[in-house]
């Protein structure tokens, strides 16, 4: 019924767009009949929108009984789900028309005809049909044992579902075919650079929420279960990890800057002190040359893992798809101390004081956290990837 509910607000959506006369003339008979049923409800005495009404309202009746009479004479039994719908379609149309009857012409005084029958024998009868076809066509595929000929049994059996709530065993079937319908697929490392790895690397480098690429019949897992049987591998296949030697680098850097170093007398000519018009002697700042030499120190270490994300079919040994991967870590740190006088120092000189050189990362912890970079990286590429597999 809700499907039905869905497509009378859409046939209201495009009827605001034209008459119910045009409707009707066009064929468009249910698109007629909501378009007169709203005006009627504003206004029961317009004639023509009753005449519009009653037009419809039959020839939308008869090409329905007409559909039924074709589809029941076809024998065919996946047609009954079809002849379902339209009784329920028929009945619902009436029960839309109900609350306006009687509706007369006032110009002769005529009542408008409105076929009112009761469907409900026949829609039980459709629905009993259509969920035994749905029944014993569902249950044909699962024996099958084949992936696609199990989601369309799942498929038909949740239309049985939107017949009955409870119907024979078709909540059992349901779980069947959708064990039997889904793919699933395990996410797992290999090592093959023949470095030992970090403890607990594969177990954080494979803990990557998939189960936002879930789809309705294809499964991610990263815990293996050896009871399971996995149609496609995502392999994480490293094939490369390499540490950098430590490295050391210093840069001395001597600074100086003129500073003043108290007073001398001005002299003359012939070596007196210079007097002022008040007859003060007269002195000038005396400066001096101060230095200091700046001690950086750099350190730096680069750790570098990489190797390829293949997708492979387990059920033909195929490798359907590589991707190269690669993924880096830095450590940099620098450090300064100064040999002279502090106060030749430029401002910014001064702020790389107070840093001690620290000691280097292990290479375990270099290759641990290059490895959470190529997480990232995995997941993205696993994500740009998701339609290759079904």
């Amino acid at each position: 019924m809700k499907k039905f509910l869905f497509f009378f607000s859409i046939v209201a959506f495009l009827s605001a767009c034209q008459s119910s006369r045009k409707m009707l003339n066009s064929g468009n008979y249910d698109q007629a009949i909501n378009k007169s049923i709203k005006k009627l409800k504003r206004n029961p005495t317009k004639e023509k929108e009753i005449s519009v009404l009653q037009k419809a309202y039959k020839k939308a009746n008869d090409r329905d009984k007409e559909k039924i009479q074709f589809l029941k004479a076809d024998g065919t039994p996946d047609n009954w789900d079809k002849i379902f719908a339209l009784y329920t379609q028929m009945s619902y149309r009436q029960e839309r028309v109900k609350p306006l009857l009687p509706l007369k012409f006032k110009s002769n005084g005529e009542t408008a005809y409105f076929e009112i029958l009761n469907y409900d024998q026949e829609i039980i009868n459709a629905k009993q049909k259509a969920a035994e076809y749905f029944y014993a066509h569902a249950k044909s595929l699962l024996d099958k044992k084949d992936k696609m000929d199990a989601r369309k049994a799942y498929s038909e059996l949740m239309q049985i579902r939107n017949y009955y709530s409870n119907y024979k065993d078709v909540d059992d079937l349901i779980r069947t075919a959708r064990a039997n319908g889904s793919s699933y697929v395990l996410f797992k490392m290999q090592n093959k650079t023949g470095i030992p790895l970090p403890p607990n690397f594969e177990d954080e480098l494979t803990k990557i929420s998939l189960s936002d690429l879930n789809a309705d019949w294809l499964l991610y897992e990263t815990k293996e279960n050896k009871q399971r049987h996995y149609d496609y591998t995502i392999l994480v296949n490293m094939k490369q990890i390499d540490v950098s030697p430590e490295n050391l680098k210093e840069i001395n850097t001597l600074e100086t800057k003129e500073v003043q170093d108290g007073y001398e007398y001005e002299l003359d000519a012939r070596g007196n002190v210079k007097k002022d018009s008040l007859g003060n002697d007269i002195k000038k700042p005396k400066y001096k040359t101060i230095k200091c030499t700046l001690i950086e120190t750099y350190q730096s270490k680069k750790a570098i893992i990489g190797g390829t994300l293949d997708y492979i079919n387990n059920n033909t040994d195929q490798l359907i798809k590589t991707n190269p991967i690669a993924a880096e870590n830095f450590f940099e740190y620098s450090s300064a101390t100064a040999i002279g006088d502090l106060n030749a120092l430029k401002p910014e000189s001064k702020s790389k004081l107070g840093r001690k050189p620290v000691p280097f990362p292990p290479n375990f912890d270099m290759i641990f956290k290059a490895g959470q970079t190529l997480k990232g990286m995995v997941k993205e590429i696993i994500w740009a990837n998701k339609n290759i597999l079904q």
